[in-house]
């Protein structure tokens, strides 16, 4: 979700790594679209093609600050950490983006796995890593450990603001992804020190570890579904069991549609560069927040969050989802690029990942929704949002504009519908009944307990990313 999974997907979603053995499927929300081929992308060298050239028609013209949804920036990272929480896809990075081709569907099961739980269960905190190791506690087992920052003083004494980190610099935690920018690091860090705060009222790990899932599980509900969803489908989707993503019998299994597309709008909300980090510094580029990353945290980069909450210049809302990202997602850095592929065009690593794993296209999907009263975009209303970005045409001569890329489509429609400020109907249906069926099965669901409700925010029955912040004391 890079800064999504979602909300930001990172960009280490399909990252040949070390993981644990336990692990999840992926499959398909749209089971029954996989047995015709007119509902996916033709299987061609021609086809690859046009999407690298689609990807490469996805770039934001001009970074204007004024171009932003008042959301508070906050939200673009948190949507990331919970991607890193629910999804880690391995096994199609192994289909070389260079040379790309479709992955059989009876290769998929056990081939493509998801190695992070799916449960909104805090999995990249409290662990174990990608090899299995405990996470690091403090000596009385109870206390998640954090490192110093050199030169921060309270009370004559380093505070302990810092990811865990090993010799070497890198972070000892649960997704090393988290760690892959220095917001979400920090974002990390809030959680873990919230943990501590709760250890010192309940008085156990486990204690602590169950509060602190369960008002993450209503962020996650009330808090960020609301930012990025649209809020009647959001209501609609809480009200009744889902319609769309089944339930298998076996291990809970995540969508394709989902993890490749749906909650990859996130990088389209990516902004060039964020103002305001502290005092010291008054802001930085993408580049910037990769290259402080995967390092011990120094003084000048401890972030002042006030600007990432409540912020008062537009560099610090997110874009609106459009059918573009930010130029320095289509240029990434080399360092950026932990997998084996050397594209950097991010956009065309999501289109290619989408016909790598046999996505159905959005029309396909749309049309599976009727029963929800959702049809296609028609080609005047998907006209009316790509043809500023000098996109129309190429999708008119590909045929993309009636068979097109699930993820292409759901930017398309979120702009249509609501000018980006939120997903459009086939986007939002489908991250709204992912992340409510993932809470309704996660560890310590707060839908499984009659009129749970938040107990430490400041207002009784609050509880969204601020109250965490202050709950943490980083705020």
């Amino acid at each position: 979700m890079m800064i999504t999974h979602g909300t930001v997907v990172s960009l280490e979603t399909d990252a040949d790594v070390a993981v644990e053995s336990k692990s999840w499927p992926f499959w398909y929300m749209f089971e029954d679209l996989q047995k015709d081929p007119e509902a996916r992308l033709k299987t061609s060298e021609q086809t690859v093609n046009d999407l690298r050239r689609l990807g490469e028609r996805m770039i934001e013209e001009t970074a204007d600050p004024k171009t932003a949804v008042n959301v508070p920036a906050i939200y673009t990272f948190f949507g990331q950490f919970v991607d890193h929480d629910i999804t880690l896809e391995m096994g199609s990075s192994k289909n070389s983006l260079a040379n790309p081709s479709p992955i059989p569907l009876d290769q998929i099961p056990g081939q493509i796995v998801n190695s992070r739980s799916p449960k909104l269960d805090l999995d990249n905190v409290y662990g174990p890593d990608l090899d299995g190791n405990s996470i690091p506690r403090e000596a009385d087992e109870a206390r998640l450990r954090l490192d110093l920052v050199k030169g921060i003083y309270a009370s004559g004494t380093e505070v302990p603001n810092d990811l865990p980190r090993r010799p070497n610099g890198s972070a000892f935690i649960g997704d090393p992804r988290d760690d892959e920018n220095i917001v979400t690091a920090q974002l990390h860090v809030a959680f873990m020190r919230a943990h501590n705060v709760l250890v010192e009222r309940e008085g156990t790990y486990e204690a602590a570890s169950r509060q602190l899932r369960q008002h993450y599980q209503w962020i996650v509900l009330n808090d960020l579904l609301k930012r990025i969803a649209d809020p009647l489908i959001v209501k609609n989707v809480k009200t009744r069991p889902a319609k769309f993503f089944k339930y298998k019998p076996g291990p809970f299994f995540m969508p394709l549609e989902f993890s490749v597309a749906a909650y990859r709008f996130g990088h389209s909300k990516v902004r060039a560069a964020y103002d305001m980090f502290n005092d010291i510094n008054e802001g930085g580029d993408l580049g910037l927040l990769f290259s402080r990353a995967r390092q011990p945290l120094t003084k000048s980069w401890v972030i002042d969050w006030t600007h990432f909450v409540k912020p008062e210049l537009g560099f610090n809302h997110p874009r609106p989802i459009d059918t573009t990202l930010t130029e320095l997602l289509l240029e990434l850095l080399p360092k950026q690029l932990i997998d084996k592929d050397k594209e950097r065009n991010l956009a065309t690593r999501n289109l290619l990942r989408g016909y790598i794993l046999n996505l159905p296209t959005g029309q396909a999907v749309a049309k599976a929704m009727a029963s929800d009263g959702i049809v296609p975009m028609t080609d005047e209303e998907m006209k009316s949002v790509t043809q500023e970005h000098d996109q129309y045409k190429l999708l008119k001569d590909t045929g993309f504009l009636t068979s097109t890329p699930l993820w292409f489509y759901i930017l398309a429609e979120a702009k249509f519908y609501s000018r980006g400020y939120h997903l459009g109907p086939v986007g939002s249906t489908i991250v709204a009944e992912v992340l409510i069926e993932v809470l309704r099965n996660s560890t310590d669901s707060i839908l499984s307990e009659d009129d749970w409700r938040p107990t430490l925010g400041e207002t009784p029955g609050k509880f969204d990313l601020d109250d965490l912040l202050k709950f943490a004391g980083v705020f």
